[in-house]
């Protein structure tokens, strides 16, 4: 049996599937839901003012302004700076590699709390039937 071969034609565009549905899901997660924009917000609002102060305000010792951008991606954070240091064993981690975690911890935080509010907000399933011992114990209880 010979196969058809079908030949497109060339004027037509061709018609393709998202390239990748997981990262549009998880874009969806991380940026599409009110509790992770919110947080997302708290986020930028804290890294804003930690670069705000650190530029135009003169302090006489060290200013504490980046600590709340630290503390808002604290779970996803310190891993990561202890990764830094275990790579950066001599001189610690460089400034930039601190800075870039603290946007990954975010995103992460994000999608986690995209997470969390999807299975909150999903209904809980039917009750389904349990069979016992050949039972149907929908109405009965389960024996």
């Amino acid at each position: 049996m010979k196969a058809i071969l079908r030949h497109r034609d060339p004027e037509t565009p061709r018609q393709r599937a998202h390239p990748a549905p997981w990262l549009r899901d998880a874009a969806r997660l991380t940026f599409g839901n009110p509790v992770s924009c919110i947080y997302l917000t708290l986020v930028a609002a804290a890294v804003v003012f930690a670069v705000v102060d650190s530029l135009f305000v003169d302090h006489p010792d060290a200013s504490m302004s980046g600590v709340w951008a630290a503390l808002l991606t604290s779970p996803t954070l310190f891993p990561l700076w202890f990764a830094g240091d275990a790579m950066w064993s001599d001189a610690g981690a460089p400034a930039w590699y601190s800075m870039a975690t603290i946007g990954l911890a975010a995103l992460v935080n994000a999608l986690l709390l995209g997470l969390v509010h999807r299975s909150l907000r999903s209904r809980p399933a039917a009750p389904k039937a349990v069979v016992s011992g050949g039972w149907d114990t929908r109405w009965y209880g389960d024996h």
